[in-house]
């Protein structure tokens, strides 16, 4: 069997690993737009199911070591002085299991680059493919068509293979601005630099944080602008998106250089930063996620990018899908039957955590002065009574992993 995958991040490799696991005999190509493995990303987590797939890969310790040595969350006073809150790991924002996205990509990367039934091929992408009850017909940029048996696109939210697998009335309405944008690079550390996850929103949607990495040079910083909601977009950065990263570099400037507390370190460190990513927060939800043949889908941010729980899906759905594609004995008829397999056994765990927050993000990054005074004294008060404690988290979500027979035995 010839398996395709748009996106070399987290849930493409992660399947590759699982379908090189089943007993079947399958070729994946991995093809990934960026001429390199990207290193650029914000800190992810892992949780609840993943957590147990990353146990049956054997990468838990791996994970552990590069655990980016966050302690808690801490949240800076308007006036940049001190904190009012703190929460410790495995409260509320830090997980357990905290690993930078380049880091978690990179173990799986090397999980797979010497399986000799995953090959990888860098700078290229897919730029058309038409789909057959037998198989899937692909053109690619750098000009190669060729034909497979399955396609899965995990490569994020704003894939393009998205639209080419599924028809318009199920991608209507699926992609979902959140109203917040959101820069991301490195700066060096200093001495004084606390190993907590330093959060400063002192007016008007604006937000510095400050986060450690796991090693001893640079600290993550993130610059987020968030509107008044979902539906409003910030022209002046649209405009600076289209123009590219130094005229997005400038609005920046423009927008944090008097907010106080270390904006002045940020900015400066944002200059030489070598790692400068920017983007639009988005959630994705799709009633569907296989296309009419039943030999494409979709799977990871490209399927249902989530806030908080992304990287836990990506892992669970390369997982279970690569589970389902398991238990086939001929690809002309049950491969679709497969991925229908996929949708109902995933969509359960799905449902349990599609949902964002109420509000989220404008609740959490309000717009005046007032609702950041109300917002600041709600989370003192949870910080001080333990509330939290209450709030079931998605690490805490009531599903069981399928049992799966793999090559080796295991299950």
């Amino acid at each position: 069997m010839k398996v395709l995958i748009s996106g070399g991040g987290i849930a493409g490799p992660c399947l590759a690993y699982w379908l090189a696991r089943t007993r079947l005999d399958i070729v994946t190509t991995i093809v990934e737009r960026s001429p390199i493995p990207r290193i650029t990303g914000q800190s992810v987590d892992v949780r609840g199911t993943a957590v147990d797939i990353v146990k049956k890969m054997g990468l838990e310790e791996a994970i552990k070591t590069r655990h980016t040595t966050e302690e808690g969350t801490t949240m800076i006073r308007r006036s940049g002085k001190g904190s009012f809150a703190r929460f410790k790991a495995g409260d509320v924002f830090t997980a357990d299991y905290e690993i930078l996205r380049a880091d978690l990509s990179e173990l799986f990367l090397q999980a797979t680059e010497e399986l000799s039934s995953v090959k990888y091929r860098y700078g290229d992408c897919i730029t058309s493919l038409q789909q057959t009850h037998k198989h899937v017909d692909v053109t690619f940029a750098s000009g190669l068509k060729d034909t497979f048996d399955l396609v899965v696109a995990a490569d994020g939210s704003s894939a393009a293979t998205r639209s080419m697998i599924l028809d318009e009335p199920t991608l209507t309405g699926c992609y979902r601005f959140l109203g917040q944008y959101i820069a991301f690079f490195s700066i060096p550390r200093q001495s004084d630099d606390p190993k907590l996850w330093q959060i400063y929103n002192p007016a008007r949607g604006l937000c510095i944080m400050i986060r450690p990495h796991n090693n001893t040079s640079t600290m993550g910083v993130y610059l987020c602008v968030t509107t008044p909601s979902h539906s409003q977009r910030d022209p002046v950065f649209e405009e600076a998106m289209e123009k590219g990263p130094e005229a997005t570099k400038e609005k920046l400037r423009e927008y944090f250089e008097n907010l106080g507390w270390q904006a002045k370190r940020v900015l400066e460190g944002m200059d030489q930063a070598d790692d400068f990513y920017f983007t639009r927060a988005a959630q994705v939800k799709l009633p569907r996620w296989t296309g009419g043949s039943g030999r494409a889908v979709v799977i990871g941010d490209a399927a249902f990018a989530t806030f908080g729980v992304g990287t836990t899906l990506a892992i669970s759905s390369a997982y279970i899908l690569a589970g389902e594609l398991s238990r086939i004995s001929t690809g002309d008829v049950d491969i679709p039957q497969a991925l229908e397999s996929y949708e109902r056994v995933f969509r359960k765990l799905y449902a349990k955590m599609e949902d964002l927050p109420p509000g989220y993000p404008q609740i959490i990054f309000p717009q005046s002065p007032w609702a950041i005074r109300l917002r600041d004294f709600l989370i003192w008060t949870v910080a001080a009574t333990k509330a939290y404690k209450l709030i079931p988290g998605e690490g805490g979500v009531d599903f069981s992993l399928p049992a799966y027979e793999w090559e080796d035995g295991s299950t």
